[in-house]
């Protein structure tokens, strides 16, 4: 299988991220094209994710069917509240014609970063059916199957496939319907939608908020989309570890809600009317949450020096205008919005016994990982270490607003926090909401650090044009040489300063996260989770099973992803299910069938006919006895029904 014959699932794929967040962006709230775009994929995912939930309380099956049913609802409601706003405050109609240029530089960016991305992605994934050999991937993958085969994509019942309540499915709803509707094998509709939100969702976003903060200007929009491609923690970083695909889906829409929340607070360079932007705030929340909670987190945290930036404004205005009740009401704002997001920070904060990963290094350190744009030990990355210098001296200069260095800080004091502060209460509050866990906090460092650097690098051209291009352009003109043609040498070196960041940007820290993404992509018979043979015995499976039977084998040797691979329904959909009593008498003496009379009836109730036996080696290394599996060759219990090198399927026939 090629990439070029999976185009209509990628394809499929851009329509179900972005069609109906576009629809309600463009018809709904009448967002130009740029805006409408980065934004489209967190509508998209509030709209699929709330229609999920939805369709599962009124018993209706899941497909594309509530998503656009949902989306017809919402853009009339919205379109109607526009309409009834702008009657209302009769706003001034006339608007200037965009300039072509920008369009055109807007163009060129997003498709720049696409290809910088997206060749990253591609080379990590290897090929379209390659899949993750991690451990959480036991869950996604399988998890898109229990969609098809319940019906339901909702949060609210994803969870049942290992006997939890709650699961944010906002990936995972995407993912169902992609391969619902080309066919697709699951790692094929995980591939492509996991390429569509690296390479196309993540740097729309980054351009959007860089626009939000400096403008529709040329410079700072080009450099987004480079920039967007320059860090190996993200987006590679989160197809790579864990692997951690909701993550992934809620960080690459933290730009996009940072740039709303940005025209909300009064700080953008751009913003529509404040009614319909709070709206837009508010149908995007549910999409960021559902995404990843953590997400939502993040915002709240990167939200604190733009508030304070926000009250601030509009207090010391209050007060010019002697207008003391005002300013009081703003303090009180903010009173309650800390008090909110300490509650919020408490209510989010897992359980003590998950938060499992611990400090590595010293502050000093970590906080040499933040400015040098190399986080978990990895490689320096100068190019970004000189932006982000150049974007405090813009700073200094005030070339570009106080708060873009905040946000910057809020994501480096998380990650300093999690990797260098000593293990307990005060780590734990701070980046418990992440699990302690040092990888997801890295994740978060290019979102804070992208926009300064962008500034930094646009304070650069802006010296380089005044110091070198600008007496060039002089002695042009004395030359004789026409406007248009100064033009075009502008744009030729511009468009040379652009490749350079881009060569500059794509070295050995972006390199290795992408060789390391693709050592857990490739099928092998030494793979981590399921080897060549393993992968072999589990896709012919078909036919070999009986209807309505029931796979036991110890999941963490990636046994369970039968359910994903082959269709076929496993006793343990992963390995951190709720197990009853029967099951486990399964695991416990499977082998001695004949002998104990407790198994029988447990394989009965548990309606297990076969065993998948790949082994004792299991995934990161672990060592989970199974008793009742082990040795299954010498038990009486069992016959051999298929096998490809040391990978068995049996029947079970001591119940017979």
């Amino acid at each position: 299988m090629t990439w070029i014959s999976v185009t209509p699932q990628i394809l499929a794929a851009v329509c179900v991220i972005f069609a109906p967040g576009a629809v309600l962006a463009f018809v709904g709230f009448r967002l130009r094209w740029l805006a409408a775009l980065a934004v489209s994929p967190v509508l998209s995912v509030s709209l699929t994710a709330v229609a999920a939930v939805l369709a599962d309380a009124a018993g209706v099956r899941w497909s594309f069917l509530p998503v656009a049913v949902l989306t017809v609802g919402a853009t009339a409601v919205v379109g109607l509240l526009r309409v009834w706003w702008t009657r209302r405050t009769q706003p001034d109609s006339s608007h200037a014609a965009p300039d072509p240029t920008i369009l055109l530089v807007e163009a060129a960016a997003v498709l720049g970063a696409a290809a910088l991305v997206g060749r990253r992605l591609l080379y990590a994934f290897g090929a379209p059916e390659n899949f993750s050999q991690t451990f959480d991937n036991i869950f996604h993958l399988n998890a898109i199957q229990y969609i098809a085969d319940t019906g339901s994509a909702s949060s609210l019942s994803i969870g049942g496939m290992t006997g939890i309540s709650f699961y944010p499915a906002g990936w995972h709803g995407l993912v169902s319907l992609v391969t619902a509707l080309t066919s697709a094998p699951i790692p094929v509709g995980v591939n492509a939608v996991n390429l569509v939100i690296g390479a196309l969702v993540w740097p729309l976003g980054c351009i959007f908020l860089v626009q939000q903060i400096a403008g529709r200007r040329i410079v700072p929009t080009l450099l987004a989309g480079v920039l967007s491609a320059a860090f190996g923690a993200f987006p590679l970083l989160l197809v790579d570890f864990g692997v951690l695909y909701p993550n992934f889906l809620g960080v690459s829409l933290i730009p996009a809600l940072l740039g709303i929340l940005l025209a909300v607070l009064g700080l953008a360079r751009r913003s529509g009317s404040l009614p319909l932007t709070w709206l837009l705030l508010l149908v995007a929340f549910p999409g960021l949450g559902l995404g990843h909670p953590s997400a939502f987190l993040a915002v709240t945290a990167f939200s604190v020096p733009l508030v304070i930036a926000a009250v601030g404004r509009r207090t010391r205005a209050e007060l010019a205008a002697q207008r003391p009740l005002r300013s009081a009401g703003y303090l009180l704002t903010f009173i309650l919005y800390a008090a909110g997001v300490v509650n919020l920070w408490n209510a989010v904060r897992p359980e003590d016994d998950t938060l499992i990963w611990t400090p590595y290094q010293t502050q000093a350190q970590a906080m040499g990982d933040v400015l040098a744009g190399a986080p978990l030990l990895s490689v320096v990355s100068w190019a970004v270490l000189v932006l982000t210098v150049l974007g405090f001296v813009a700073l200094v200069l005030h070339r570009a607003p106080w708060w873009v260095g905040g946000i910057y800080l809020v994501g480096g004091f998380l990650y300093v926090v999690a990797t260098s502060s000593p293990d307990g209460d005060f780590r734990d509050l701070i980046t418990g909401g992440w699990y302690t866990d040092n990888v997801r906090l890295a994740a978060l460092l290019p979102v804070s650090t992208l926009p300064l650097a962008v500034l930094g690098g646009t304070l650069m051209v802006d010296i380089l044009k005044h110091h070198l291009w600008d007496p060039v352009l002089e002695r042009m003109s004395n030359r004789g040489w026409r406007a248009d043609r100064m033009r075009v040498a502008t744009a030729a070196a511009l468009l040379l300063l652009m490749v350079v960041a881009a060569v500059a940007t794509q070295k050995q820290n972006v390199r290795n996260a992408t060789m390391a993404a693709a050592g857990n992509y490739r099928l092998t018979d030494a793979a981590p989770l399921v080897s060549r043979d393993e992968y072999e015995l589990m896709v012919r499976l078909d036919g070999e099973i009986q209807d309505g039977a029931r796979v036991v084998g110890n999941p963490w040797t990636g046994s369970s992803l039968v359910y994903a691979l082959a269709g076929e329904r496993p006793m343990q959909m992963h390995t951190l299910a709720v197990l009853d009593p029967a099951e486990q008498e399964i695991y416990a003496d499977l082998r001695n069938a004949r002998t104990d009379p407790d198994v029988c009836p447990a394989l009965e109730k548990a309606q297990v006919e076969y065993v998948l036996d790949f082994g004792d080696k299991e995934v990161h290394d672990g060592n989970h006895p199974y008793p009742g599996l082990d040795d299954l060759g010498s038990s009486d219990a069992v016959e051999l029904v298929d096998s490809e090198g040391d990978a068995k399927l049996y029947r079970i026939t001591a119940c017979d």
